[in-house]
């Protein structure tokens, strides 16, 4: 087997293993912190950020326009930076929400 094959495969097995205890904590931190979020910030943290929505799926399919998207998706990266920060999150430093990108037809 391929060493790249290999190690794209190890990559899976770790994906199968549960959470170490320090990241099931990290990952309750940032539901807790996604919890006391508005609705609309949330949301659009969820459709970018985890499903991995463009900008323009996201504003189609809640039927608002894409500068709406991209201006609530910077409050919400804000608002969860901070909620984390208030909550004594260790991980602050490190969270990174990604996503907002947008289709290149």
């Amino acid at each position: 087997m391929p060493r790249s094959a290999a190690s794209h495969l190890s990559h899976i097995s770790d994906a199968s293993l549960p959470p170490s205890q320090e990241h099931s904590a990290e990952l309750s931190n940032v539901r807790k912190a996604l919890a006391r979020m508005p609705t609309d910030q949330a949301e659009i943290l969820h459709l970018v950020g985890v499903l991995g929505f463009t900008y323009s799926e996201a504003a189609e399919l809640l039927g608002i326009p894409a500068g709406t998207v991209m201006s609530r998706l910077s409050r919400a990266r804000t608002a969860l930076k901070q909620n984390m920060e208030s909550n004594g999150a260790d991980a602050v430093g490190h969270l990174k929400v990604v996503g907002g990108r947008d289709a290149v037809r």
